[in-house]
């Protein structure tokens, strides 16, 4: 004869679930497959055969017989002593003596179980708390849709067919192709039992520390806070390491897992500089240092000689108040050593100017909380770890005219560096540029990082003799092949440049640490990214001293539209080069759709060359961040 006491203790776990959902005003009862859709019986099945399935995803029961019998938590809610209570109870017994000897039968649908038999042995082992159950799966595979649960879906498909992996699942599309670039492993490559063992190891093991974390469900999906910890930490080790160890890196993880989850915020323009309040405003900072990362010396770099007069700006406009430090490393391994040298001899804000070093930016700001962590990039989906970067493109526009304008056989070169996200921007707002005053030009393309790029003659053959290339040539360089330029006879006369003047961004910033009110500027709810352009003078186009007066004109009065925000140019009927229309006549691009933009113009002869075309140099930026990856960010994933 059974005992009750755990059947009891179950029915109580089955009771408070059950008032839960009625107060909710949901279904108290577990789900019944056949209720979800009358489409089910008609749709194709699969014998997937005998597997283990996590338990977790075991959601409902096949018919709704036996529905009345469980709470939504599949625990009972029948009467004690009830011929069901009694069978339940001598189950349980019989498990934990001897375990569970027969597999249940369920179907598989939308990547959640229904049980067809042996809802009781479910019951049971989730009242245990079992991770795992074997059971014999027939598939129920539904029709394809644009809705964003079904396409979550058939990217798992995808993923559960190539890997067999089931125990891991996302709530975003790109997140399975990420989880294959931080393992290592190839997409449609079938994963041996190894790699599947040391995913399972880790996944479990941190999928336990971060319920103990948050004491029960986090505030993120399991897998996508797994995403999170991974990325922060890498996946090598994962697969060794102790409980202890994987808790105390998720411990600092915990805003992002609070936050992360939420859009990334954009902040298009400086923000009013305000107090942080009386509390503030008595404990804040009389002087601020604040640390420059350079990826190379500014001398060998146009990129970083930008952002050092910007620092060297800073230091005039702040003055005493303001004391600057400089790390420069060519090496991305020594990156986070770097930054804490700089935080060690006490600066408390980081600039780290180059996307390389996101992820050491990530691991030193999760480190040492005390300090403002900012990444000169884009698209940088972190909470602790602010993202910035500049509208380079507002520039592009502006010199594609002035290449439209002058060109004499409407064809104008232009020499990109690398191609990540950013990039088709700036070479589609030149082109849109060129094409405004003059309807016949074609921009031809060419990459400075490809390996067959010929920095001679890059557009040999092709009667080019307008070229915009990189924004300015290094102080080691005496190179004038840099921002617009024309070249006949081998003479390169330069026309106009793009100025970025960082200390516009880098000054507000600043100041609103010293005001205290850094903290209080960002989303609050999620990531923050700052994307500022000619509407808060961050930009601007020098022309040269011979231009035209009359096209000088016509350039200043379409940036002062530009810095108006009178002026979009991403607006109106756009066509790719594929035919594709991607904004209509009367629509404008957002500017997540402009920050993911993964497509070049119609009247852009070129295209975007794959990581093995590059030169090794160029590599590791690209797999990071590469038009061409993947893994690539959803437009949808930001809230502008």
């Amino acid at each position: 004869m059974p005992t009750f006491e755990d059947y009891i203790r179950a029915r109580r776990l089955g009771l408070k679930a059950f008032q839960a959902c009625m107060d909710k005003g949901e279904s108290p009862y577990v789900p019944a497959l056949d209720e979800l859709s009358e489409e089910i019986s008609a749709l194709p099945k699969r014998q997937l055969g005998l597997m283990e399935i996590p338990l977790l995803r075991v959601s409902g029961t096949a018919t709704k017989g036996r529905m009345n019998a469980f709470a939504a938590n599949f625990m009972p809610i029948l009467e004690p002593r009830s011929e069901f209570a009694s069978k339940w109870s001598s189950l349980y017994e019989s498990v934990i003596e001897n375990g569970l000897r027969d597999p249940v039968t369920v179907y598989e649908y939308m990547n959640q179980y229904y049980v067809v038999e042996g809802n009781k042995r479910v019951s049971v082992m989730k009242y245990l708390d079992a991770m795992f159950i074997e059971a014999e799966v027939t598939r129920i595979i539904p029709k394809r849709t644009d809705d964003p649960a079904n396409r979550l879906y058939f990217r798992y498909l995808e993923f559960n067919q190539a890997t067999g992996i089931n125990f891991i699942w996302f709530s975003r599309e790109d997140s399975y192709q990420k989880l294959y670039e931080l393992t290592g492993l190839q997409p449609g490559a079938r994963w041996n039992d190894e790699d599947i063992d040391d995913l399972r190891a880790s996944y479990m093991r941190f999928r336990t520390e971060y319920k103990r974390l948050f004491g029960g469900a986090g505030p993120m999906p399991t897998a996508d806070a797994f995403i999170v910890w991974l990325s922060v930490y890498g996946y090598q080790d994962a697969p060794g390491k102790l409980p202890a160890k994987i808790l105390e890196e998720i411990r600092p993880l915990k805003g992002e897992f609070e936050h992360g989850d939420g859009a990334v915020g954009l902040v298009m323009d400086p923000v009013a500089q305000k107090s942080g309040g009386i509390l503030t405003a008595l404990f804040r900072p009389a002087k601020v240092k604040a640390a420059f990362l350079y990826h190379r010396s500014p001398r060998a770099s146009g990129w970083n000689y930008w952002h050092d007069l910007g620092r060297v700006n800073d230091e005039n406009a702040l003055g005493e108040k303001l004391e600057s430090a400089v790390g420069v490393v060519d090496d991305p391994a020594r990156f986070e050593e770097e930054m804490e040298r700089l935080i060690a001899e006490g600066s408390r804000v980081l600039f780290a100017t180059s996307p390389l070093m996101l992820q050491a930016a990530i691991r030193v700001s999760l480190a040492h909380p005390e300090v403002k962590v900012l990444n000169c990039s884009l698209l940088a989906p972190y909470y602790h770890v602010r993202s910035y970067y500049l509208r380079l493109y507002e520039a592009k526009f502006l010199i594609g005219m002035i290449a439209g304008a002058l060109t004499e056989n409407d064809r104008i070169g232009y020499i990109a560096d690398y191609p990540i996200f950013g990039t088709p921007s700036s070479i589609n707002a030149f082109a849109l540029g060129a094409r405004m005053v003059n309807p016949r030009a074609v921009v031809e393309l060419e990459w400075s990082t490809r390996l067959d790029f010929d920095p001679e003659a890059p557009f040999r053959g092709r009667d080019v003799r307008l070229i915009s290339n990189r924004d300015i040539s290094a102080p080691k360089y005496t190179s004038k092949e840099y921002g617009l330029y024309s070249v006949k006879d081998g003479e390169v006369r330069n026309l106009a440049i793009p100025l970025l003047d960082w200390a516009k961004f880098y000054v507000p910033i600043l100041k609103s640490v010293l005001s205290g009110a850094f903290d209080s500027e960002g989303s609050g709810t999620g990531p923050t990214d700052y994307w500022w352009g000619m509407s808060a003078d961050a930009l601007d186009v020098i022309l040269s001293t011979h231009f035209d007066p009359y096209l000088a004109r016509l350039i200043h009065d379409a940036q002062a539209q530009l810095q108006s925000g009178q002026f979009w140019p991403f607006e109106g009927l756009l066509r790719s080069q594929d035919g594709q229309e991607r904004c209509a006549a009367d629509s404008q691009l957002s500017p997540a759709q402009i920050l993911t933009m993964d497509w070049l113009l119609d009247n852009v002869r070129g295209d975007f060359p794959r990581t093995e075309e590059l030169r090794e140099s160029a590599r590791p930026m690209v797999e990071m961040q590469g038009v061409l990856a993947k893994s690539k960010p959803d437009a949808a994933a930001f809230r502008w």
